[in-house]
């Protein structure tokens, strides 16, 4: 209906201080190419948000005409940063500060929408039933912000949280914190407190923790399940997580948390937990639907991978650092990739039986294999820089122009001298600062690996020594592995690496030792990394014959 009195209503100094005028501006965005047009809609998103004089329904109008006309340019540029996400190149650094800026001035042009009508400035009134919708997406557009951050390792910053707290707690005042809202067309209802709730859950779930595509298909799994966490302003058993929203702080343990006050949220994993660990059941077992699955780029054991993260670190009890550590200043040499660290551990020599395709006597297999062995080394180490270490695990420094490969998951052989045996491990945290120097932590698996050649022969009732009997010909598998004799077992079960391929649970393997094999069973996927699988097994007793 058309409201004669804001005919008198003064307007700003502004390009955009009409829709009308905002619509010809957009319109001149047209021709310009994704990155360009995204930088422009970046500044004037700014500009809407720094402006005084708009009333409260002109301003939200034309934020959300910038937001909508960005979100294909916004859609391009996170596929070209993608495209370079695991090389921390310029192409990727210019795509995140892209899209950093973006999401960062959008957000807060929600965010002054809010603050206008809180003061009760002019059309305060006209965007009552649109207040859910413009803090949603002021704290959505922040937490992709946050994301992106992540992405690249850096954390969340402090006035980050000063700024979703502040606009989190105007949403309570208003009593628009639980009101449901359909952020964009396409998506199911979402509410303030669910967006909220899943920046949190992106800061608590250790994401320095996860490569970088884990760290999106954990975003997408809060997204889906946040809103189902539990939430209260009294702490209970199920919110095990507190944060203050007059502090420009992030979430932490309740337990550590300040005495109650007013301020003082609680929250936990409640219900999700539950869901998570149905979805980690339904993965596990390759049952998970196409709309289940979050993107058709994820495998099953990611999945299990990445909500077995989620479920222990947001959980009841998450982990605490366990052994202490101490100072170091030493050179690490650091080699990377599968293949290349069973170059170096100890290896076991090959023998009868285990060169694909070669059925001829013996000594003709083990030539075989002694030729699948010598391959060219997969990669060269680099030497880093030891800060400190535990029993198991070394904190390091990462000299620039090293570790370009470098992400969280990412299998190594180290060692700290040169007549030292080469121990496993995994790199399990990397952080960066604003400068681009490179923090990270091994967790090391073992101190004695062992690399050694398994024969597929299949599950029981179905060897391919059966097939081999029954029709005359057979094909078996073959793939590397690494014993981790001294790693702590998972579930009762002794582990080693394998190289990364589709597993099945229940595989028969030989473990080629000289003339003698013994027999495996795979029985259970740890998580997935960068070029291997972590996975639990158990030896067979030998059959009788």
């Amino acid at each position: 209906m058309f409201d004669i009195l804001k005919v008198f209503e003064r307007r700003p100094d502004h390009p955009m201080a009409t829709v009308g005028e905002a619509e010809a501006v957009l319109a001149l965005l047209e021709q310009e190419q994704p990155e360009a047009a995204l930088e422009q809609l970046a500044i004037w998103a700014r500009s809407l948000r720094e402006t005084d004089g708009f009333a409260c329904d002109t301003r939200l109008a034309v934020v959300r005409m910038i937001d909508e006309s960005a979100r294909p340019r916004v859609a391009a540029a996170l596929a070209e940063f993608f495209a370079h996400v695991h090389h921390r190149d310029r192409a990727q650094k210019r795509s995140f500060a892209l899209l950093h800026a973006y999401w960062s001035e959008i957000s807060g042009a929600y965010a002054r929408c809010l603050a206008d009508h809180e003061q009760g400035r002019k059309g305060a009134a006209r965007i009552r039933e649109e207040l859910p919708l413009a803090l949603g997406r002021s704290l959505r557009a922040a937490a992709q912000a946050a994301r992106l951050r992540c992405l690249r390792y850096l954390g969340i910053e402090a006035e980050t949280w000063a700024e979703l707290s502040r606009r989190f707690a105007c949403g309570e005042r208003l009593g628009i914190d639980d009101k449901p809202f359909v952020a964009y067309p396409g998506e199911v209802h979402s509410s303030a407190r669910a967006e909220f709730l899943k920046v949190l859950g992106l800061s608590l779930a250790a994401l320095h923790e996860l490569p970088p595509l884990q760290i999106e298909l954990a975003s997408r799994v809060l997204e889906r399940f946040a809103i189902s966490f539990a939430w209260g302003r009294q702490a209970k058993p199920e919110c095990n997580f507190a944060i203050d929203l007059s502090a420009p702080a992030p979430p932490g343990p309740a337990r550590s948390a300040a005495a109650a006050s007013p301020s003082m949220r609680y929250f936990g994993g409640g219900p999700a937990l539950a869901k998570l660990e149905e979805i980690e059941r339904l993965s596990e077992a390759n049952l998970l639907s196409e709309e289940m699955r979050f993107g058709k780029e994820f495998t099953p054991a990611q999945i299990v991978t990445v909500i077995r993260h989620l479920r222990t670190f947001l959980g009841i009890d998450p982990p605490r650092r366990r052994y202490a550590r101490e100072g170091a200043n030493a050179d690490l040499s650091v080699v990377h990739g599968f293949r290349a660290i069973c170059q170096r551990v100890t290896a076991i020599e090959l023998g009868a039986a285990v060169a694909p395709g070669d059925d001829s006597g013996t000594e003709g297999k083990k030539r075989a294999a002694m030729r699948l062995l010598a391959e060219e080394v997969e990669s060269h180490p680099e030497t880093w820089l030891e800060k400190d270490r535990s029993e198991w695990g070394i904190g390091v420094d990462i000299p620039p122009g090293k570790g370009e490969w470098a992400e969280p998951g990412v299998a190594c052989g180290v060692r700290n001298r040169e007549d030292a045996p080469w121990s496993v491990g995994i790199i399990r945290r990397l952080e960066a600062d604003e400068s681009g120097h490179l923090h990270g932590g091994f967790w090391i698996l073992s101190k004695k690996p062992v690399s050694v050649w398994l024969r597929v022969i299949g599950t029981e009732g179905q060897k391919a020594s059966n097939w081999e009997t029954s029709t005359g010909s057979f094909s078996y598998r073959y793939m590397r592995a690494i014993l981790l004799p001294d790693a702590l077992k998972w579930h009762e079960h002794p582990v080693m690496l394998i190289e990364r391929q589709e597993l099945g649970l229940g595989e028969l393997c030989e473990v080629m030792v000289g003339e003698h094999t013994r027999t495996i069973e795979l029985v259970e996927l740890i998580e997935e990394g960068a070029d291997y699988l972590r996975v639990g097994f158990t030896w067979r007793v030998p059959e009788k014959r």
